[in-house]
Order: structure tokens, then sequence, then C-alpha cells
């Protein structure tokens, strides 16, 4: 019996003695495993800020967000933390400044015609300037996956890119953006730029369009209703956020209704004043003299959008004062009207910024959305956050800064809620844990380019 024992307990103790051995090999490859994927390692607590959580709560002073590697941990009060809080954490004396969740623009083109030094130059003023996201609206998927690649393993300095693959009627593709999109291919019959019609196996579409790695299908021009309402089932059915231009021609705003998100507010005024344009194009627009959100076409839209839970891509960056487009007068009225019936509004500027303009694009289309739409500054914040993370399907991982969400967040020395310009001054952003702080970035004029 004694010596039964006796082998009990030796092979207990080398059982043990095996899974020391084993626990730290485990540790060194799982530790390898984040060092390829650019993974944020360590315990920082970021104390004193006044925090905008990214959700209409009213601003919370001297509060503490803990982050470990790349996630959120806690979010509480200062004064709450303890030692056991801090212990083993680099803590960080944020006092005086205002912690927001990083900014999202929800309309770039960084890829339509692939310029890489352009991109990255875009991308680290974005990054440096509190933009942690951009949602691309379709250009070449092969330079976008490459770009979306050394993002996330922290590479380049950048936003996440969440990018889109293309859906059209094939005679959409004599455009010649799609040529330059898909060189070396032909468009129209690759899977990030894809002609579909009546003839087409929509789930197949669908299916290829997830296979480029992108994050939504867009639906963009030249398709009847019918195809569009199609499109906009099968990606729902593949959960696969599906983003469309409100009217799509020949279709109506009306068929993109249950899309996830529509793009450009004052189409809507197009479809009002010229119901029967039958194909997409810029050139000809109608009069839309005397034109208000009041207009019963307009009001009869937008009722409907409210009802659909289609979020609205208002891009109040595309509209000028002047010139033969819908003017921002226009856009802004309708954008207030949507908000104002409850329609989700998101932050998309669809334009390039001047290349000696320091700070993000996205910061105008804020402003825009205060001083034309009549947006607070707060709700102006929540459609570049909380709004842009849903319409991307990521509203579990960031866009509001809570516990088990990514640590996408953004410093600055200066209250937004005051002022929406205040968005400039920028402390620190802080991707997936990552620090970019404001200091470090050396701002030079962004390379010539043309799209």
């Amino acid at each position: 019996m004694k010596l039964k024992y006796a082998a009990i307990v030796i092979a207990a103790l080398c059982a043990s003695a095996h899974a020391a051995e084993e626990k730290p090999k485990a540790n060194v490859q799982q530790q390898r495993i984040d060092k390829l994927n650019g993974k944020a390692l360590g315990r920082v607590i970021y104390r004193g800020a006044t925090l905008i959580d990214g959700t209409a709560a009213a601003p919370r002073a001297d509060m503490a967000i803990i982050i470990q590697d790349d996630r959120i941990e806690a979010v509480l009060p200062a004064a709450h933390l303890t030692a056991q809080h801090t212990g083993g954490a680099r803590v960080v004396d944020v006092s005086g400044q205002y912690l927001l969740p990083g900014l999202i623009d929800s309309h770039v083109h960084y890829a339509t015609n692939p310029d890489r030094p352009y991109a990255e130059a875009e991308l680290k003023r974005n990054i440096y300037g509190g933009v942690t996201g951009v949602r691309d609206m379709a250009g070449d998927a092969r330079e976008l996956a490459g770009l979306s690649r050394d993002a996330l393993l922290n590479r380049i300095p950048s936003p996440d890119i969440f990018y889109a693959s293309l859906v059209a009627g094939p005679s959409f593709f004599k455009d010649p953006r799609t040529v330059v999109a898909a060189l070396g291919a032909q468009p129209g019959s690759v899977p990030w730029l894809y002609a579909v019609d009546d003839q087409t196996k929509l789930p197949l579409a669908v299916a290829q369009a997830r296979g480029t790695g992108a994050t939504g299908i867009k639906i963009y021009a030249n398709l009847p209703g019918t195809l569009v309402r199609q499109l906009i089932a099968e990606a729902r059915a593949q959960d696969f956020p599906v983003w469309t231009h409100m009217q799509v021609y020949p279709a109506s705003p009306y068929d993109s209704l249950g899309a996830t998100a529509v793009s450009h507010a004052c189409m809507i005024a197009r479809h009002v004043r010229e119901a029967g344009k039958s194909a997409y194009g810029h050139g000809g627009e109608p009069s839309y003299e005397g034109l208000t959100a009041d207009d019963p076409g307009i009001r009869q839209y937008i009722a409907a959008l409210a009802r659909s839970g289609t979020i609205m891509d208002a891009t109040l960056s595309v509209y000028k004062s002047d010139g033969p487009h819908c003017h921002i007068d226009l856009a802004g009225d309708i954008t207030r009207a949507m908000h104002k019936a409850g329609v989700k509004i998101i932050a998309g500027t669809d334009t390039d910024n001047t290349g000696d303009d320091p700070f993000p694009v996205v910061d105008h289309e804020l402003e825009k959305l205060v001083k034309y739409a009549g947006l607070t500054p707060q709700e102006a914040i929540i459609t570049a956050t909380a709004n842009a993370a849903q319409a991307l399907g990521k509203q579990k991982e960031f866009g509001t800064l809570e516990a088990g969400k990514y640590a996408n967040m953004v410093f600055l020395k200066q209250n937004p809620l005051q002022d929406i310009g205040n968005l400039r001054s920028v402390v620190l952003t802080v991707k997936r844990g990552h620090e970019f702080a404001r200091a470090d970035y050396k701002f030079t004029p962004l390379p010539v380019h043309e799209d």
C-alpha cells in the first residue's frame, strides 16, 4: 500500500513539473503571436479626464479608464482607483483633458486611383488627428486589403480601414474610375467591382464580395429597384452590412430602404425634382430653387427612412454654397429633418481635404452637421462614434467607451461640447491600445494626388 501511495505521489510531482515546463512555452508562443499581430501589450490607466463616452449621457468629470493590452478593462471615477487597479500599471495623468471615443470617417476613397504614398499620408494625418477608423466606400480592394492589414498589424500609423466591395449594373463599368480601380483585370468581372443583372447568382455575388476581406457590400448604380431590394435582402441574410447610394438609378430611394446605410442626403431632392432619371450621373442637375425639407415628397421619404431603421450618411462635405448642384443649405435642411425624425446620421466626408491642412477632413463634416443640420456638438460626436460603429456592424467592438471594447479613444485639451472645433485640440489618439501622441506628428503637406 505504501509503495502504491509513493508511486501516486511521484506521478503527481512529475505531472506538475511537466505542466510547469509547458506553461512558459505556451506563454512564449502567445507572446510571439501577439508581437506578429502588432498587439498592444501592458496595463495603462489614464486618470483625471472628463469622459464623453459616445452616448447621450452627460459628461463625467475626473474619470479613469483602465486599458489591458488592446481592450478597455474598466471605466470608473478616478477617486475609486485602488492599489489593486494601479499595481503594475503605467498611470497617465490626463487631468483637465477631455476623453471621447476615436472618431470614424464613414465615407472615404483611398484606392479609386491607388496611390500608396498619398493614402499613407492621409491615414497618418487621420490617426494623429483623433480618427481611429475609416469606411472606404469602394476602390481597388487589392490595395485596400494591404493597407488594412498594415494598419491592423500597426506597421503604418493609420486608423483601421473597413472597405466595401462594389456591385452595379453592367453599363456602369464603362466609368473610367472602375478601369483604374481594376487595373490588370476587367472591371465588372472582379469581386470588388462586380456587374450584376437579373441572371446573377446573388448569394455568390455577396459571398465573393465578402471574400475580398471587405466589411460590407456597396450597391452603386444602374440597377432596377427589384434587383436592389434583392441584393439588400441577400446581404442581410448573410449578415453582411450593405451600403448604397440613397438612389441607385433607375431604382428609387425607396428601393434602398432596409440597407444598413445610405449615402448623400440631397439625393432625395434630386429624386423629387427629377423623378424620371434612369442612369447614374452628376450632370444636368435640375433646379432646386424654392425646395426645402418641408416639400411633401421629401417629408414622405424621410418618414419611410425613419421607419426602416436605415442609417443616413449625409456627406455634407460634398455640397457647396454655389454652383449647379444641391447647395449646402438645402442638404443641411434635409439632414436636420432626418435627424429630427429619428434617423441616425453618420459623419462621412467623401471628399479630399486640402493637402496643407494638418487636421482630418471629418472635423469639417462634424462642423457642418452642427452649423447646417442643427446637431448639438454631442450629437455630432455620436455620428462619428457610436452611429458609425453601427453602420460598420462593429458596435460591439468600438464606438463607445465601455468595458470590453477596443481601446479606441482620443484626448483633447479643450471641451468639444462647447465648440465642435475643439476636436482640433488633440493631445493623444489611442487605437487598440497603441498611442499616437500629437506632439510626435510632424506634418508636411500631402503629396499631390489625382483621383
